[in-house]
């Protein structure tokens, strides 16, 4: 039987609390001492100490087991679960790991110490999956769990008994009440870090006991501190299927603090208490005027993350043999777009909704109504918006800042962005996976493999990987309006990427698809048309703004 490629994973899962009045029960796991010469691993031990202390410091009960051989663990997930059954359906529970973690055959593996592999199949015999761990939690009959994995270190095993380039994650399925966080983007691996702690254990140590952020909040922010400290090298990443109520780690009902641009730094033998209370926070920087290509920067609390893009000059529209083509997306043209700041995240209904409780946005009963209650949660795209509640939003968020006024992308901007430097139909290449984006993943590209799954609804924004530019879901989730007049063909249109006037009389261009479409619908060059007075649960926005 052909190996399919080892790759190394790491990931978290998570499920919502609604008060801290339910019982908390964590298992914290970090192997570090492998018997096997040359799988040891420096910072795991460290981790799971510090992982220790944040969560009792937010509430949770924890039983921590460190270099756990094969039976502990299967033992400690069974337990783990006997815990969760006893405290009741109301209970909140939560698995971290940090060691060696493998995928083979799609599944994943979490490695005990005691493991003695040198090929896939030994794997397989000897670590447990991370199923059986899930299938512990599901069996409790909890609504609400948490699986922490930062377990993206390398791959232990030989080269010669693995496929090259198995770097990277295997996906867990998106259910209802899971949420599943990676220590690392798909497709690569996470650093064990060169003081006492991994960077994404770090960051999440710190940031899992401030006050006034939801899960997926603590997640995003995570992500950006690990980004900086490895100054790109590693970007967490999660997919939400949390439902109900907002889930806390610390105090809901106090204010978050402020977004601070700074990397996290662990000093050794530092432990989860010397990270400091949830109320304390880190000095802000000195204010620096000047911003490099691909920062990011939020300019108030309310407002959205932004990335830097830089200028440059590309090819818009398609060319004639691209597969699924439209006339419209033609004929390509040369066009020269100036430095700007896009939306990393299509805007939520989270930051919505602060504009709506401020006064600045109309709210409309009859857009609240859903397929899913999980449609409308904070950390999913705002949708059921025509143009004019997008620049609604927009002049709310204008009204909160001082200096170059937040605007809609142009066409051209949004496929520049979009492209992030490719040529190819999409971002990721000739094809696309639903790894890497939501669509309808069952049907199939220019004659290659089906994609995967179809989920036929829209996901938490930020739940699938970056493009180049550091833009997420630029393909499918929720389509996006821009700010032009849609024309049928670019004859004759200027060469630069200011938007074609016009827009308040005519339809607008819509870009990048949404979760329902077929793959050549979510294409960088693929237009839509909608009227701009049109609401849609597929069509969403994603701001921008002039930079000097």
């Amino acid at each position: 039987m052909m190996m399919r490629a080892l790759i190394s994973i790491c990931l978290a899962i998570l499920f919502p609390v609604l008060a801290m009045a339910e019982d908390r029960i964590a298992l914290v796991i970090g192997n570090s001492k492998y018997e096997t010469t040359g799988w040891a691993l420096l910072n795991p031990e460290n981790d799971a100490r510090l992982m220790k202390g944040a969560l009792e410091d937010v509430g949770f009960q924890v039983t921590l087991l460190l270099n756990a051989t094969e039976d502990e663990m299967e033992d400690a997930f069974a337990g783990h679960g006997a815990r969760l059954r006893q405290a009741g359906p109301d209970a909140v529970g939560l698995i971290y790991f940090a060691g060696h973690g493998v995928q083979s055959e799609g599944y994943n593996y979490l490695i005990p110490v005691d493991t003695n592999a040198r090929t896939e199949q030994d794997i397989w015999a000897q670590a447990p999956r991370l199923g059986q761990a899930l299938q512990h939690v599901r069996s409790a009959g909890n609504g609400v769990n948490f699986v922490i994995l930062d377990a993206c270190r390398n791959n232990p095993l030989p080269s010669s008994s693995r496929s090259a380039g198995s770097g990277g994650l295997a996906p867990v399925a998106r259910s209802r009440g899971l949420l599943v966080s990676y220590s690392t983007e798909p497709g690569f691996t996470a650093t064990d870090g060169a003081g006492s702690n991994s960077p994404y254990t770090a960051a999440l140590a710190q940031v899992i006991r401030q006050d006034g952020l939801i899960a997926e909040q603590v997640f995003k922010r995570v992500a950006d501190q690990v980004n900086r400290a490895t100054g790109g090298a590693q970007t967490p990443f999660y997919n939400s299927g949390l439902i109900g109520d907002d889930f806390c780690f610390g105090d809901c009902s106090r204010p978050a603090p402020a977004v601070i641009n700074t990397a996290i730094s662990i000093e050794p033998g530092a432990t989860g208490r010397d990270m400091g209370a949830s109320d304390q926070t880190p000095p802000a920087p000195e204010a620096d005027p000047i911003l490099s290509d691909f920062s990011t920067f939020r300019d108030c609390d309310a407002c959205p993350e932004m990335v830097v893009i830089p200028e440059g000059t590309f090819i818009m529209g398609s060319p004639a043999n691209e597969s699924g083509r439209f006339d419209n997306e033609g004929p390509q043209r040369e066009v020269t777009i100036e430095r700007f700041a896009a939306g990393k995240f299509e805007v939520s209904f989270g930051e919505y909704r602060a504009c709506i409780a401020d006064g600045g946005c109309a709210h409309d009963p009859a857009a609240d109504l859903r397929k899913d209650p999980l449609w409308a949660l904070d950390d999913r795209p705002v949708m059921n918006v025509n143009a004019g509640d997008a620049e609604a939003y927009i002049a709310w968020l204008n009204s909160k800042v001082e200096g170059t006024p937040y605007r809609l992308l142009s066409e051209a901007e949004w496929e520049y962005a979009a492209r992030a430097g490719t040529t190819t139909p999409f971002s990721t290449g000739d094809g696309i996976s639903s790894e890497q984006a939501n669509y309808n993943g069952q049907r199939s590209y220019d004659r290659k493999p089906v994609g995967g799954p179809y989920l036929r609804m829209p996901t938490a924004v930020g739940s699938y990987p970056p493009n180049a530019f550091g833009l997420h879901e630029v393909h499918g989730n929720v389509a996006e309006w821009t700010a032009d007049c849609f024309r049928n063909s670019y004859a004759g249109l200027p060469k630069t990427g200011a938007a074609i006037p016009g827009s308040e009389g005519c339809s607008r261009p819509v870009r990048g698809g949404d979760y329902s479409k077929v793959p050549s619908y979510v294409r960088s060059a693929m237009r839509g048309a909608e009227p701009a007075s049109r609401r849609d649960e597929r069509i969403g926005f994603r701001v921008a703004k002039s930079l000097d």
